[in-house]
């Protein structure tokens, strides 16, 4: 999981809706996200700077891993 974390990217589409992408065996897997939440905690470098206990995610790697996971289940593959 943690390789497929450090291939994750971002792009903006749209009000609330983004692109994710990760790479998995050299292929690119897409998906289109509106979980902001997500995706503000998984791409925010300081997040975990300061406590989150109580918080939805409380680290960015648990934002990631639902990011990451989501793109997984909208292409069919199971780790």
């Amino acid at each position: 999981m943690k390789n497929l974390i450090k291939t994750l990217r971002k792009k903006w589409i749209g009000y609330g809706h983004y692109n994710i992408s990760i790479e998995m065996d050299g292929k690119e897997l897409k998906a289109t996200t509106t979980n902001a939440m997500a995706i503000d905690v998984a791409f925010d470098d300081c997040y975990d700077d300061k406590d989150n206990s109580g918080n939805y995610y409380e680290s960015r790697e648990e934002a990631q891993k639902d990011l990451v996971n989501e793109i997984l289940r909208v292409n069919k593959i199971e780790l």
